[in-house]
């Protein structure tokens, strides 16, 4: 039997454009550290709205799992 070793990583990460940004801005800078990343779980997602209603950042709190 084959078994896997993994850590988990938690991690925030913004974006002024999209959640879809926030995720993968949170994965790129994640990436430069670990090498074996296979899957990213989205626990929050949360946005600033500023003074005029409009939508000024993106949030999200993720967990990153990578191989050991």
């Amino acid at each position: 039997m084959v078994s896997e070793i993994g850590k988990i990583i938690e991690f925030v990460s913004t974006s002024k454009t999209s959640f879809d940004d926030a995720v993968r801005n949170a994965v790129n800078e994640i990436s430069k550290k670990e090498k074996n990343i296979r899957g990213v779980d989205i626990l929050k997602m949360t946005a600033k709205i500023n003074k005029h209603g409009k939508i000024e950042e993106y949030r999200v709190n993720v967990k990153i799992s990578a191989e050991l």
